[in-house]
């Protein structure tokens, strides 16, 4: 019997208690034994598992490629070198593999080829054209003879005389070779400079489209008298165009808005934003309207407005539709469209004439109802506006019902029908006003909007035409708000561009801050004709041309303004255009060009009708256009300034646009007082005084009042000036003279012979004066003023003296420092009487500029201390002056006595007891060994609960810099250089670290911080101890140094901490290398 082939460990499961089974068991072959032979009905896959694993089995990852570290290794900061020597040696590791993967023939074998510029076919496919077909592709031609030829469709004077010798071809060569399976001779596709692409035929019109205006235009004599060739043609253009008439009506409606307002008291606070509401107001089917009010029988019937034959009605097939009624629009009429292609639509549309003076004075009537109600309006054409009603809503109670009531004023106003919308900000307003046409109101709250955005597409948002929405369809494959909405911000901008992809993630969600303008100034003045621009000679274009200049000239002399800049705006045929456009003398597809220069006559702004046709021809020579392919012209000034505003200058030379300085008038012989105010408090100049500008002890300073201004007293008024003033400022001066006699605002005043003043000069003496805030932070030096009585609406007055010396009754009231130095004993200079008063360094501000409040605390007159102070004495007399009135203030009224001689007292010099013993002084110190060092921030002041013990608990550790964490680390490494780190140090370290990783608590830059950190550790660790860092913890202290070990320790697990908080946040631990 043979041996069991894998019964041997049957024993040690079965006992012999079941002879049967084993004896079965031993005579089995199972798979692996030798006499195994294996057939196709052996079922031998594993079972399914009970369970599914919850755990991935551990695949071990291969090992990584090598890496060339020239190629793809660290790039070094500013060796600009090393990276275009990477960036080579990657594209051409690129154009190997792509050689490898594609190669399909060697057609171009032994071929170099560097493609300039942008060619046909494009660089990108040259470049797998050439290497699939083994030909070398050098990005960049650093020395010429590294390639064998030059591909490119145009070259710069600069490569022609450069590349002279070499072998410069079309991108032809290239594609016509792999037709032909063969390298062509290379001479067949030199470039040459003379080699002009012919001008291709148009792609949608083989002929001219329209021939009726082919056949028009064969008639020089009526093309002259019928188009822009005509000088008269433009004033008639103006006439009948619509978007001329639109544009100026604005700048008039723009106009009449801001004068209304400058004409309005001062508007409330506005609102806030969440609280504002914003109306949006636009007439139904403005010019329909209007039209239907003289023509009653079509009403309910499909109308159009158009030119069709001028004033008289009709039909012209190519008339471009700017109105159509709501009964048109359901046959499918849109505005733009031509008249033929909505009779087709509709055959039993009809026409009516544009009515452009109706149109004006029915806009006119609804701003003047907007402008009684609104807190703002911003005018945007004649038959809508924008209007900020927070105020009126607050007073009426609800915005829908204060829009209701105005739809029935303007009804009553002008018998048409406008739609409101109503909302908290413009765009909201705006696409609230669709809901509610036609004939309604509507008001979008806020918990609507989400509804109202998903059913949406982004042109219906304003400002996002048809290019965007393409864009948005090509690269975000939808145009609907519902799904760009779940699209992220970046997302959107990078798909549509960084400003129109956040203003649409911000209109997807209802936010709009766009603010509402009442008062815009104009900024630009332009007259722009596109249509039956037909030329043939360049002198017809350039008499459009100063045509043009001259009504934009006109215009800038209706609006008061000149300009420095001009633009020239043209319009030219496109190549693949027909010559005669659908629309008949229209300018159908054009290309679009413009240029501005600046527009100075002897370096001021201008509107000289010639010299802005000048400059415009000269403009229109430099693009070299043929006249023949002109289709549209526009002149536009720039960079308007108000006419009068600038002196003469320099011819070339720009002129600064400062405002004209004010000159003082004369005061002593005018009759006629100009005021403003009336003046309620008034105080009369200071009296003379006899010893200085403070007061004694006696002298009671003046009683402080909110407001008062220096007034001269009653004899010092001329009499033609107070038969000047108004009654009410009379009787107000009247007063005040009252109740100045009874008590004087000047100290010492009332003392007998002390303050009497002295005799007043025969011709009275105004003095300048001057209102300031009485809560001026400094004396300032005093401006010039108008006049006495003409003066800002300020509270406080200063009096400027006149010109030269002082006046009789300021003569003695000046400090007795400017005139000289007095030795009395009244007046010692605070230097003598304590010398710390005063240092050498420079006094603050505060202290040399007191306040009119502090002056008067002080007992000193304001306008005697501003006479002072225009005498520029030195700021060490400014300060000793006010020294000595403060001394004076302490003391109630007197000097303290002069000091005696000091007694010197010198410190007793220190005997030691001899029956104490003291110990001898160390011979070394033992310092204890630093901790971690940490910074503290200063304690928060204790609460009423809190003694100062629980708040120095309070302190906290704080670094600002990473130099400061490395220098710490660094210093604790240097101090245990020879022990080994304390453990509630590294725990320190390893929780301030660990906490720094959460984002929660701090910022990404806090993260960046603490790997520096670390790495710094790093660093230093290796510095002493690089020859232990591979050992494993746990070798005998023999064998590795034991301070080492436990650094490496400490390292190892401060990371490993770190490394816990990383998995959580990002999956995977810190690389510190």
């Amino acid at each position: 019997m043979p041996s069991p082939p894998s019964g041997t460990a049957s024993s040690h499961y079965f006992s012999q208690d079941d002879p049967s089974f084993i004896e079965a068991l031993n005579d089995a072959i199972l798979p692996g034994d030798p006499d195994y032979e294996s057939s196709d009905s052996d079922d031998l896959s594993p079972p399914p598992p009970g369970q599914r694993g919850l755990k991935r089995t551990y695949e071990p990852s291969p090992d990584p490629e090598p890496v060339d570290e020239a190629i793809y290794g660290e790039a070094h900061f500013g060796d600009f070198g090393e990276y275009m020597h990477r960036k080579r040696r990657k594209l051409e590791i690129q154009n190997a593999e792509l050689r490898t993967d594609g190669a399909q023939s060697q057609i171009f074998k032994g071929l170099a080829i560097y493609v300039n510029g942008n060619t046909i076919p494009p660089q990108h496919e040259i470049r797998s054209l050439l290497i699939e077909n083994g030909g070398v592709f050098v990005p960049y031609l650093d020395t010429k003879n590294i390639v064998t030829h030059i591909v490119t469709d145009d070259l710069t004077d600069a490569k022609i005389r450069e590349w002279r010798h070499m072998k410069v071809v079309r991108p032809q060569f290239l594609t016509e070779s792999l037709k032909h399976g063969a390298i062509l001779p290379w001479r067949n596709f030199v470039w040459s400079k003379n080699t002009v692409a012919k001008p291709t035929s148009p792609r949608y019109a083989a002929d001219s489209s329209n021939l009726n205006a082919q056949r028009r235009m064969a008639d020089d004599a009526w093309r002259i008298a019928n188009t822009a060739a005509n000088p008269a043609f433009v004033k008639g253009y103006q006439t009948n165009s619509r978007l001329h008439f639109l544009s100026t009506t604005k700048v008039e409606l723009q106009t009449y808005v801001r004068e209304a307002y400058a004409r309005k008291p001062v508007s409330p606070k506005k609102a806030k934003a969440k609280e504002r509401v914003i109306m949006h107001c636009d007439f139904d089917s403005f010019f329909i309207s209007v039209g239907l009010l003289s023509r009653p029988e079509l009403r309910g019937k499909p109308v159009v407005v158009c030119h069709s034959q001028g004033a008289q009605g009709g039909v012209r097939n190519t008339s471009e539709i700017a109105c159509a009624s709501y009964e048109a629009r359901s046959f499918g009429i849109k505005n733009g469209m031509s008249l033929q292609q909505a009779q087709k639509l509709c055959p039993s549309v009809s026409t009516m004439p544009y009515e452009f003076e109706k149109y004006k004075a029915i806009g006119f009537k609804f701003y003047d109802i907007l402008l009684a109600r609104a807190d703002e309006v911003e005018a945007v054409s004649a038959d809508e506006a924008l209007v900020d009603v927070s105020t009126a809503v607050r007073a009426f109670g609800s915005a829908k019902e204060l829009a209701e009531s105005l739809r029935a004023e303007v009804k009553k106003a002008t018998q048409c029908e406008v739609s409101i919308g109503i909302a908290h900000n413009i765009l909201l307003a705006r696409l609230a006003t669709r809901k509610a046409k036609p004939a309604g109101s509507l008001h979008l709250l806020p918990q609507d909007v989400p509804a109202l955005m998903e059913t949406l597409d982004i042109t219906d948002i304003r400002g996002f035409a048809r290019s965007t929405r393409d864009k948005a369809l090509e690269k975000l494959g939808s145009t609907r708000l519902k799904d760009l909405a779940k699209k992220t911000r970046s997302a959107l901008s990078d798909a549509l561009g960084l400003k129109t992809g956040e203003t649409l993630y911000n209109a997807i969600r209802g936010i709009d801050d766009t603010q509402l303008v009442s008062s815009r100034e104009q900024q630009s003045v332009s007259v722009e004709v596109n249509y039956g621009i037909r030329f043939k000679t360049d002198e017809e274009a350039e008499t459009c041309i100063r045509t043009i200049a001259e009504e934009v000239a006109n215009k800038l002399e209706a609006a008061g303004k000149v300009g420095r800049s001009i633009t020239l705006k043209i319009m030219k045929r496109h190549p693949d255009a027909p010559v005669e456009a659908p629309k008949y003398m229209g300018h159908g597809h054009c290309e679009d060009f413009s240029k501005q220069v600046p527009l100075v006559d002897a370096g001021r702004p201008t509107r000289d009708g010639k010299l802005i046709g000048d400059h415009a021809c000269r403009i229109l020579r430099s693009f070299h256009f043929d006249a023949k392919e002109l289709r549209g012209i526009g002149i536009q000034v720039n960079k308007l300034e108000p006419q009068g505003g600038v002196g003469p200058g320099k011819p070339n030379q720009q002129v600064l646009p400062f405002r004209e300085a004010k000159r003082p008038q004369p005061v002593a012989s005018t009759s006629k007082v100009v005021t403003t105010k009336p003046i309620t408090t008034i105080r009369p100049p200071a009296p003379p005084k006899t010893r200085s500008i403070a007061s004694s002890s006696k002298m009671a300073p003046a009683p402080a009042r909110s407001a008062s201004v220096h007034l001269p007293p009653r004899e010092m008024v001329a009499a033609d000036i107070w038969k000047a003033l108004p009654a009410h400022i009379r009787q107000e001066y009247e007063e005040e003279w009252k109740r100045s006699e009874s008590r004087s605002p000047f100290p010492g005043a009332n003392d007998k012979g002390k303050g009497k003043a002295p005799e007043l000069p025969a011709q009275p003496v105004i003095p300048d004066i001057e209102l300031v805030p009485e809560d001026e932070d400094r004396w300032s030096p005093p401006r010039p003023s108008p006049g006495p009585f003409d003066m800002p609406r300020h509270p406080v007055a200063k009096q400027r003296a006149p010109q030269g010396r002082y006046p009789q009754q300021y003569q003695q009231q000046r400090p007795a420092q400017s005139r000289g130095r007095s030795q009395s004993n009244r007046y010692r200079s605070p230097r003598r009487l304590d010398k710390s008063f005063f240092r050498k360094r420079r006094l603050p501000n505060k202290l040399m500029r007191p306040t009119v409040k502090q002056l008067k605390e002080l007992g000193i007159d304001p306008v005697a201390w501003d006479l002072f102070l225009q005498q520029k004495p030195p700021e060490q007399l400014i300060a000793e002056t006010l020294a000595r009135q403060r001394l004076l203030q302490k003391h109630g009224g007197e000097l303290p006595p002069d000091p005696t001689q000091h007694k010197v007292f010198k410190p007793k010099k220190y005997e030691p007891r001899p029956d104490l013993y003291r110990h001898p002084l160390p011979k070394a110190k033992y310092p204890e060994l630093p901790r971690l060092a940490q910074r503290l921030l200063p304690p928060a002041d204790p609460t009423p609960q809190e003694n100062t013990t629980v708040v120095a608990k309070r302190k906290k550790a704080f670094f600002r810099d990473t130099d400061d964490l490395q220098d710490l680390v660094e210093a604790w490494v240097n101090s245990f250089k020879d022990f080994p780190p304390e453990a509630q140090d590294i725990d320190y370290v390893a929780r301030f670290l660990t906490k720094a990783m959460d984002s929660t608590q701090f910022t990404d830059t806090s993260v960046e911080r603490v790997i520096l950190v670390l790495k710094w550790w790093l660093v230093l660790l290796r510095r002493f101890w690089g020859d232990y860092e591979f050992i494993a913890a746990g070798k005998d202290e023999q064998e590795v140094g034991a301070v080492a070990e436990a650094w490496w320790a400490a390292f190892r697990d401060v990371k490993r901490r770190m490394d816990v908080v990383a998995k959580k946040k990002w999956g995977g631990g810190l690389a510190i290398r």
